[in-house]
């Protein structure tokens, strides 16, 4: 049988081997030794558990390992043994005998404590490790030197005086503290007394006088009043030294060691001893800042050659007993210590603490790491850099990664128009530099048209009520259309009144008869109740019959019920429409039957595989409203960015669709700020396990957190008056700015703490109707929000939009910007840039955003996989005939049928033709539509369940299952960290267990594309299509073969890889499309010839063709994928470009990408050509990515560049070519 034991290294790293309970130590040992990279790095070790040093030659089962129990791996290096210690003879070849193994594991304990001190021989200024008193001697007891760690400028002057200085004015509070019992440390009046101590020490004054050392450093010669400067991190710094050089001289007094179960013991009772939100990386930032004064025993940067009078963090195991003579003469020299000699030792821990914390500082702003003239404009990593010896490269424009705290933020509360912010923002967060582009826009009037004669008097009293007399020109031309019975979509711009263009027609014709009905379909929960508000406050005091209901996932079952019998306007979405209305149409028959108007609100957002599957669901509708009821309702799309929105709201399959886009309606004038985070110093993530142990030597510049930007922004906007909302991409981040946000309010404006609050899903319905009615009625002044407050949502007048990152296409940015300026009140929209590469592209040609025109919106309706899965649920709905439903679902309806046939999914009645056979459902699922997720076209999903309660937490895509559980996988669910442990690869399970770990999992992994119709990809040349489409690139079906054959474990904190693990998990493979361009050779032969690495650039080429995609279509970040170098690997591979769709069966992307594969090639050659970056690998803003499944491994820019030159200039020789052919042929 085998056992699971848990290894921890003294730095907390951890692994867990698995190994036969009957097997040796020693082979334990060597297990240890070939699967954890500390014990590779420090090969010479010893094994303790429970304190006691394991032996060799026992056996596992020979020690009680409880569940969470593990062994610690202490390093050692070979000395010659200072004290002689006999151990106790070796056992039977068995182990211990149970009766034994207590006394054996207490009296090791003092072994153990032997072992570390003679295996840190090099440490051995004993007396000083726990506490001796200046005056014993241990070069005579354990081989210790004369000079202390603490040995600075001035030192010995410093010293001297110190010994001569009375006690400090809090002394007679020391000494209290020190001769209290340890057991009382945590009650009420020894706490009080230790954060009474600490809240002392909050300025680096010096030690001769009250002074503050930074205001005679850098202010003495101003007339200033003489004040601390010291800033906010830095006066926390320092209450931290003090508290852990109390706590260390408490646990000196009291004879014992200093661990970090201690000082984790401790931080979790912080508020009792004044120090907020410390946590034990601020004890580790302190070793980091002077590790000659703070010392972590088992991090080898810290490992010094004496430790004098330093902090001494032991490891934790340690339970020290008086049988051993290093014990006995550590316990008589503690006894031997007088208070004053312990209060001695504190204040030379304090005086060279000082003195290296002024001396960091001063260097730094010598060194002018901020670029500023404000002095004390730096940061603690700015410290930290400098004592890992970072140097700043002569010249460069590098800033600090935080340009300022929270003491240089406004903290003005006056209110301010948007065009004053800007210059406000200029001259204070923004004096970095961070606002390198304003666009104006102008502001534009409205087109206004009397309300048509056609109106009843009704409507007309409602619109009156409402303070509208006329309407703009696009309104009143749509509501015209309506009315006469077309199909439509309308157009125009946000904020432009669309709702109108809908809720009249429909009102009107709602209210002339008590039979007719109507549906609104929206997207997102919040827009249907957003619209509910509207239409009650429209219809509010009217005469009219009419019962609105929203039907969604909030709704209850009793309200369900009674909106099935009531309801004359129903609001939905395409999920409640596919899974709960189209299969029981018959209790809505009497909606159905009369239903008069169907709308689509913010078509835009139907796109990728989400627009696909909407536009066979509407297409269903319209075939059970016809075949079942005999209703042919009219269609009303509203769009409000969309580059071809006719053809997009094709999705209906419409035969007629007229477009209304010429806009009547007013702009007001917005400022359009691109702000781009300073530059700063860090250190390189290592791109492979090797690179892991010099990662603190790899240096690059990037930019300071976009997050904290953004939160200093909406701060800024909040404190003067200016509505907000702050656009995030994910859940996460928008928890992120909120809470960073309010910790800045907190500081400069707290009573504004709880005016800002996060909008997003995963919200109670409660929840999300009370922040949507507090935005509103203006408690809120803002919100940090996902897309969900994207589209049309009416949460009152807005006076500023920010935008964390690029939202994944133009369109979507304007929809957002959009949100701001209503009322025509002027207005404000700030893009935050990521460092990804879009956000930097934009960032530096700004131009090319508001020039550009608006992306096409892709909806591939006829995609085979797709239509399969609709047609299975239309004919569960009602029996399907070819004859009369290829109207609706198109020519590939016949495939679909034969294909379902084959499948087991359909039956016919053998009788009549084959166009008016009738089919009807078979399928194995009872409701076929609860097989389909509209959201992904996958299928096949993994379950992942928490083991503790067999909780569902998530089910994943199979194509993405193995990127996020496998086994030893590091697995995220609301915030929670777990453990996979097993994977049940038949049933399709990843079961997994909470866990407290500090690194992450990323697997490795490789994808081969096979273009159909050989072997490397290269299908027959048709040269036809080439004239028509003006490139040589081609569109193909593809299949796409994934294996998965190992993962990284990664240190979160510093992106370290520490260890890498072996995976053997089955190949995924689906049928897809992709769009590719051929390599010539000699463009191969270019870059060859200029010793430049052919493979990386072509790697390097298709990540820049990925980069720039989103710039020319509406596709979301994972739709497409494109061929990543391995490099582990020396196949050979296609000479090619090549994007492929990563969705199974496809979406139809490919085919638009394959139009536009000359302006691709064009965008990215610009993209990397102008990147000013100096790596040959590039950066993220050109050649990398964050897909990259290698790491943004082998890259090369410089031949990325040759390639896209070659590439683009074989193009147009060709087209030249074949110009010239035609010429010379119509001239014979």
């Amino acid at each position: 049988m085998e056992k699971e034991i848990e290894i921890r290294s003294l730095n907390g790293e951890s692994i867990t081997i698995s190994i036969a309970w009957h097997s040796s130590i020693s082979k334990l040992k060597a297990l240890v030794k070939e699967s954890f990279l500390p014990a590779k790095n420090s090969p010479k070790f010893h094994l303790f558990f429970k304190g006691a040093k394991l032996r060799l030659e026992s056996r596992i089962e020979d020690y009680q390992i409880e569940p969470g129990e593990f062994m610690v791996m202490v390093p050692f290096t070979k000395k010659s043994r200072q004290f002689s210690v006999e151990p106790d003879p070796p056992g039977p070849h068995t182990g211990p005998s149970k009766s034994s193994r207590e006394s054996m594991v207490s009296s090791a304990a003092d072994l153990a404590w032997l072992d570390i001190m003679n295996d840190l021989s090099s440490l051995s200024d004993v007396s000083q490790l726990d506490g001796a008193p200046s005056n014993f001697s241990p070069s005579n007891k354990v081989g210790g030197g004369k000079e202390g760690v603490l040995k600075v400028e001035g030192s010995s002057k410093l010293s001297s005086n110190t010994k001569r200085k009375r006690e400090p004015e809090n002394g007679h509070i020391l000494r209290d503290i020190l001769c209290s019992d340890f057991k009382n440390v945590f009650e009420q009046q020894t706490s009080d007394k230790i954060r009474q101590f600490v809240e002392s020490a909050g300025c680096l004054s010096s030690p001769t006088k009250d002074s503050c050392l930074l205001f005679e450093e850098f202010f003495k010669t101003s007339n200033e009043t003489e004040q601390c400067v010291c800033p906010s991190w830095l006066k926390r710094l320092l209450k931290n030294f003090t508290f852990l050089n109390t706590f260390y001289a408490f646990f000196h007094i009291q004879g014992k060691c200093m661990t970090w179960e201690c000082i984790e013991g401790a931080l979790k009772n912080r508020g009792r001893f004044g120090l907020d939100d410390a946590c034990i990386s601020d004890v580790e930032n302190l070793s980091l800042l002077c590790p000659k004064v703070v010392v972590i025993l088992g991090k080898q940067e810290n490992m010094v050659s004496k430790l004098g009078s330093a902090i001494v963090i032991g490891n934790p195991s340690t339970d020290l007993s008086d049988q051993s003579g290093l014990t006995k003469m550590l316990r008589t020299a503690r006894k031997k210590t007088p208070t004053s000699a312990v209060i001695n030792a504190m204040e030379k821990r304090v005086v060279a603490f000082k003195t290296e914390l002024r001396r960091a500082i001063k260097c730094c702003m010598e060194k002018n790491l901020s670029k500023t003239s404000i002095p004390l404009m730096l940061s603690l990593e700015d410290l930290i850099l400098m004592k890992d010896g970072f140097a700043v490269p002569e010249g460069s424009e590098v800033k600090s990664a935080k340009t300022r705290s929270l003491a240089s933020a406004c903290h003005g509360l006056h209110s301010m128009e948007p065009a004053e912010m800007i210059e406000h923002l200029r001259q204070g967060i923004g004096k970095h530099g961070q606002i390198v582009h304003v666009q104006e826009i102008d502001a534009k009037e409205a087109m206004y048209v009397e309300l048509p004669n056609n109106l009843s008097e009704t409507l007309k009293c409602a619109l009156n009520r409402m303070g509208i007399s006329a309407l703009y020109s696009h309104q009143a031309e749509a509501i015209q259309a309506s009315l006469s019975g077309k199909n439509i979509v309308v157009a125009t711009s946000t904020s432009s009144g669309k709702s109108l263009c809908y809720n009249i027609p429909v009102l009107e014709s709602l209210s002339q008869n008590l039979f007719p009905c109507a549906m609104y379909i929206f997207p997102t929960k919040a827009l249907a109740q957003d619209q509910l508000r509207a239409l009650l406050e429209m219809t509010r005091g009217l005469d009219i019959d009419l019962t609105v209901g929203v039907y969604d996932g909030d709704t209850s079952q009793e309200h369900r019920i009674w909106i099935k019998d009531n309801a004359r306007l129903l609001i939905t979405n395409p999920d409640m429409l596919h899974m709960s209305i189209l299969p029981y149409h018959g209790r809505f028959q009497r909606i159905l039957s009369n239903l008069r108007y169907i709308v689509i609100d913010e078509t835009h957002s139907y796109k990728g595989a989400f627009g696909c599957h909407t536009a066979l669901i509407l297409r269903r509708l319209r075939r059970i409203c016809f075949h079942a009821y005999g209703s042919d309702p009219s269609f009303i799309f509203c769009t409000a960015t969309s580059a071809n929105p006719r053809e997009h709201a094709m999705l209906a399959n419409l035969q007629n669709l007229e477009l209304i886009q010429n806009d009547g309606s007013p702009c007001s004038q917005k400022h359009f700020l691109f702000w781009n985070p300073p530059l700063c110093l860090g250190s390189k993530a290592p791109s492979s396990r090797n690179d892991s142990k010099n990662v603190e030597l790899d240096v690059m510049t990037r930019r300071s957190s976009s997050i904290m930007e953004v939160s200093y922004l909406f701060a800024e906007m909040v404190q003067h008056g200016l509505r907000c909302i702050a656009f995030c991409k994910t859940r996460k981040l928008c928890e992120l700015v909120l809470c960073y946000t309010r910790e800045i309010l907190q500081e400069v404006a707290h009573n504004l703490v709880g005016s800002i609050s996060v909008y997003r899903a995963g919200y109670t319905p409660q929840e999300r109707r009370r922040i949507e009615a507090e935005l509103f009625e203006g408690k809120l002044r803002g919100v940090a929000a996902t897309n969900a407050l994207e589209l049309g949502i009416d949460v009152g007048h807005i006076d500023a939009t920010l935008h964390l990152g690029f939202p994944g296409s133009v369109a979507s940015l304007w929809q957002q910007a959009g949100r701001s300026g209503r009322r025509a009140r002027p207005s404000l929209a700030v893009y935050v840039a990521l460092e990804g590469p879009l956000d930097q592209y934009f960032m530096r040609f700004p131009q090319k955003l508001f020039g550009r025109p608006i992306e096409h919106c892709q909806v591939d309706a006829h995609n085979q996989k797709v239509l399969e899965q609709h047609i299975a649920c239309a004919g569960y709905e009602l029996p399907l005939c070819l004859q009369y439903d290829e109207k609706y679902f198109g020519s590939g309806l016949d495939c679909a049928i034969m294909a379902l046939k084959l499948k087991g999914y359909l039956s016919n009645d053998r009788l009549g033709v084959s166009s008016s056979k009738i089919w009807n459902y078979i399928g194995p699922e009872e409701r076929p539509s609860h097989a389909v997720s509209i959201r992904a076209i996958e299928t096949d999903r993994y379950k992942v369940i928490d083991m503790s309660n067999n909780e569902v937490l998530e089910e994943i895509e199979e194509s993405k299952a193995f990127y996020q559980v496998y086994e030893g996988a590091v697995y995220m669910h609301q915030g929670i960290t777990h453990l996979v442990k097993d994977l049940d690869l038949s049933g399709k399970i990843a079961f997994c267990q909470k866990a407290d770990l500090k690194y992450y999992t990323k697997t490795r992994d490789y994808t081969d594309i096979i273009i159909t119709g050989g072997d490397l990809g290269y299908p027959p040349v048709r040269a036809s299509e080439f004239e028509k489409l003006r490139t040589t690139a081609q569109a193909n079906a593809c299949n796409i073969t994934t294996k998965w054959f190992g993962f990284y474990r990664i240190w979160r904190a510093s992106n370290r890889i520490f260890d890498s693990v072996e995976l053997s998990l089955p190949a995924y493979s689906f049928e897809s499309q992709a769009a590719w361009i051929r390599i010539p050779p000699s463009v191969k032969t270019a870059v060859e010839m200029q010793n430049l690495p052919f493979r990386a650039g072509m790697h390097a080429a298709s990540h820049a063709l990925l980069n720039v995609v989103p710039l020319y279509m509406m596709c979301n970040t994972f739709d497409l994928g494109t061929e990543c170098a391995n490099p582990h690997e020396t196949r050979a591979v296609p000479e090619r470009i090549l994007l492929y769709d990563q969705h199974p069966g496809g979406i139809g992307i490919t085919a638009q990408v394959q139009l536009l594969f000359g302006e691709l090639l064009t965008a990215a050659l610009e993209l990397v050509s102008t990147c000013n970056c100096m790596s040959c690998s590039g950066c993220p803003h050109c050649v990398q990515v964050l897909s990259c499944g290698e790491y943004n491994e082998v890259l090369d820019k410089e031949a990325a560049i040759v390639i896209l030159e070659g590439v683009i200039e074989a193009e147009k020789s060709y087209f030249e070519g074949k110009a010239k052919c035609c010429e010379n042929s119509a001239a014979n």
